[in-house]
């Protein structure tokens, strides 16, 4: 076979390996094009105006998937690493090259090749080629070349001639460079790059879930305790009112006045300061929500329409951490980043041995006094050349290479030993959170028994205290008492809520007890959205 059979084969290679063919410049299971979009609030999400908003606790998650920051802000990553892996591929796509030169001299000369005393030259060079990055390593060319050269020689057979040259040359490295695992290397670690900063999103959305539960039952207990003090203040006015019509009637002592005065007094203080905390625990839920786009927006007060409710919960612990290991999304990264490692050192393993690179080359050639006739005998062959042979390098001590190996070791055994400390502490998160739920739910039960026994209290008082057997300072203690056991009931409530949603969060269970889908970044359709009911 000579260069004429092989060559236009060879240039249709190089064509089918662009991206417009469709040809394969990379694995085929590594081509695909992530697309990746922020999830959205569903059409039933509240719209957010009017001076009062009244909120579900799944509203207010679909909100924030709507419109959290945080969310927003991580939905980029994706995207980013995305345009990173690109690139990446991008080594190995065909390029066109090409270039042009042209040179024209007049200079004197004592030589009799030259027709008069002036060498006068005019050459004119033109090339245009293809070059690609194969994923063996491979550097291939197919270039064509012409040249226009006119000079007043008169050992010139054609003048001006035209001598035109197609070439085609590879360099295969043999040892150093070979191979798809050591030239995809940049390409797989891209890739699990991109899939850590989906996972890193995914938990972020967990994230922002668990803060709007916390901040949601934080401001529903604001709300209640509120709701408890200005009840202790009513009672406690009440009360004064009583003690001023004994004491005008003379069956009871002044000093109570002063006592029930007192009381009011520090009640309405509390009242003020448990306003200041609704306020305080309203604006932390808006921020999360992100529904403050102005200052007036702030005004908005949120109404939670889920107050906390209590159901004992059966936990098995084992099958909890088992969930957690399966679904961290912590741990998913870390086990990619391992991947990654084991990537890096097996380039750097291979990045020991000496460099050996196979180089050939072969061209066909015409030159003749017209363009033309110049193609032909290109085309036909009439003249050719061909060059093999073999390059060799290897770096004395090659100390680069050794201490790269090396550190690719010590980061692969740091990667394996973050796994291991990670696996460790979500366990310890999870028993942790499973004993907060427990011990939570067990003060639930008490404090709703202690509610009752200071209500059963504070009547048994009144009683008393209308037969002059109790003193109004009983009654404010037993006021006190019964508002600081409702506020320790909705507390603890609100506590138990709070630990099974960090629960959900522990071990990743958030999204689907919201029932929230997140679409895979890299099979979803542009168009395509996550949803939650």
């Amino acid at each position: 076979m000579t260069p004429r059979d092989w060559l236009p084969a060879l240039a249709a290679v190089l064509v089918l390996m662009s991206p417009a063919s469709g040809g394969a410049a990379a694995p085929a299971e590594r081509t695909e094009k992530m697309t990746f979009t922020r999830p959205q609030g569903p059409e039933a999400a509240p719209r957010v105006q009017g001076a009062q908003v009244a909120i579900s606790i799944q509203e207010a998650v679909s909100l924030a998937l709507a419109r959290n920051f945080d969310i927003t802000i991580e939905a980029f990553n994706p995207r980013i690493r995305e345009n990173q892996l690109s690139q990446q591929k991008a080594v190995f796509d065909p390029a066109l090259v090409s270039q042009f030169t042209t040179n024209r001299a007049e200079t004197d000369t004592v030589s009799s090749s030259f027709t008069g005393t002036q060498r006068d030259l005019s050459a004119q060079d033109a090339s245009v080629g293809l070059t690609k990055k194969f994923i063996t390593g491979a550097d291939v060319s197919l270039t064509f070349q012409a040249i226009r050269q006119s000079l007043n020689s008169t050992q010139n057979t054609f003048d001006p001639n035209h001598q035109n040259t197609t070439t085609a040359s590879i360099t295969q490295p043999l040892l150093k460079n070979f191979g798809v695992d050591v030239n995809e290397a940049n390409i797989r670690v891209a890739a699990a790059t991109r899939d850590q900063s989906v996972q890193t999103y995914r938990q972020r959305v967990i994230e922002v879930v668990d803060q709007v539960q916390q901040a949601y039952h934080d401001l529903v207990f604001a709300i209640d305790n509120l709701e408890f003090r200005r009840k202790s203040l009513d009672l406690a006015k009440d009360l004064l009112r009583r003690n001023r019509i004994q004491v005008e009637v003379g069956t009871l002592a002044p000093i109570e006045i002063t006592e029930a005065e007192a009381t009011v007094a520090q009640r309405e203080v509390d009242v003020i300061t448990s306003e200041r905390d609704v306020q305080e625990k309203e604006d932390a839920l808006k921020k999360v929500l992100n529904i403050t786009t102005d200052l007036p927006s702030w005004s908005i007060r949120l109404l939670p329409t889920d107050k906390p409710g209590f159901a004992a919960v059966r936990l098995d612990e084992m099958a909890l951490a088992m969930n957690a290991l399966r679904k961290r999304a912590d741990l998913e990264n870390s086990r990619s980043e391992i991947e990654k490692r084991k990537v890096e050192l097996a380039r750097a393993r291979q990045n020991l041995l000496p460099q050996i690179d196979l180089i050939g080359s072969a061209g066909n050639q015409g030159l003749r006094h017209h363009f033309s006739d110049a193609f032909d005998r290109m085309s036909g062959n009439q003249g050719y050349s061909l060059t093999g042979g073999l390059t060799f390098k290897y770096p004395l001590g090659n100390r680069d290479a050794e201490a790269a190996l090396d550190t690719a070791r010590l980061q692969l055994a740091q990667a394996n030993t973050v796994l291991l400390q990670l696996e460790q502490s979500i366990l310890e998160e999870v028993r942790r959170s499973v004993r907060r739920v427990r011990s939570d739910e067990k003060r639930a039960e008490a404090t709703r028994v202690a509610r009752r026994l200071a209500e059963e209290r504070l009547a048994a008082t009144e009683k008393k205290f209308g037969v002059g057997l109790s003193t109004s300072r009983d009654i404010l203690e037993d006021q006190e008492r019964l508002a600081n056991a409702l506020t320790e009931e909705t507390r603890s409530l609100v506590d138990f809520s709070k630990s099974k949603a960090t629960l959900d969060r522990t071990t990743h269970s958030s999204l689907e007890r919201f029932r929230i889908t997140l679409d895979n970044p890299v099979e979803r359709a542009p168009e395509a959205n996550p949803k939650t009911p």
